[in-house]
């Protein structure tokens, strides 16, 4: 497994004594990034290349790559509110006027964030290998607007969400849908599987479960990691 923050989940679910796992061999690597100034990660992406070069078509690579483009888009209160239509969702109920933007400008400013990083990374994994490759969609936005409030990263802090406030759980939802399905289309183009989140972590809205959210605003906990390490093992038997 290679990807970026989301992979603590797992790692930490895999790490876990309480596991009884199928699976007796899976290397889980955060790539190496610079956040803040500070380093996170345990391999560089050349290095990662370099791995998974070596493996045959009987392997399993699986990513968790970026996936939070629709938090830093959807997550702070824009000065000016603003929604849009996606999928045939109705305009969620405000307490001031919003401004309504095209569903087309959402899109295309998602669909330049998804393929000019997620992705690049994404096709230079598929070009790499000629292991079996899924991508792991990201978890589902939390609802409660209050624990995001109180359990933000620090990046959100710089932006001002303190003064700012949180966006309407709604909008987030539909952000992160729209980025899903662009980046389940581009993942069919490249020949790469996809794995979505597991039914029992999400509410019947499509949200995440509180039992599976992480002491942030946008992450999953081990539980969550859990489930996914199943579906993993679905996958591979």
């Amino acid at each position: 497994m290679l990807g970026d923050s989301h992979t603590n989940a797992v790692f930490r679910a895999f790490s876990s004594k309480e596991q009884k796992l199928k699976i007796k061999y899976m290397k889980i690597y955060r790539i190496s990034k610079i956040k803040n100034g500070k380093k996170f990660g345990d391999i560089e992406f050349s290095s990662a290349l370099r791995k998974i070069r070596r493996l045959k078509s009987k392997d399993y690579v699986f990513s968790m790559v970026g996936g939070n483009q629709y938090a830093i888009f959807s997550t702070i209160q824009h000065p000016v509110p603003f929604d849009f239509f996606y999928g045939g969702s109705s305009i969620i109920e405000h307490d001031r006027d919003v401004e309504l933007i095209p569903e087309r400008v959402i899109r295309t400013h998602l669909t330049s964030g998804v393929h000019g990083r997620d992705g690049v990374t994404l096709q230079a994994l598929r070009k790499a290998t000629s292991a079996q490759l899924y991508h792991i969609l990201p978890p589902p936005p939390k609802i409660d607007s209050d624990y995001i409030l109180n359990n933000h990263e620090t990046h959100f802090s710089n932006a001002e969400i303190g003064s700012l406030g949180v966006s309407p759980p709604a909008l987030r939802l539909r952000t992160w849908q729209m980025q899903n399905e662009i980046l389940s289309t581009l993942c069919n183009k490249l020949g790469i599987g996809i794995m979505v989140p597991p039914a029992q972590s999400c509410t019947g809205e499509g949200f995440l479960r509180t039992e599976y959210y992480a002491n942030d605003a946008t992450h999953a906990n081990r539980r969550y990691g859990d489930l996914i390490l199943r579906q993993i093992e679905d996958i591979v038997s």
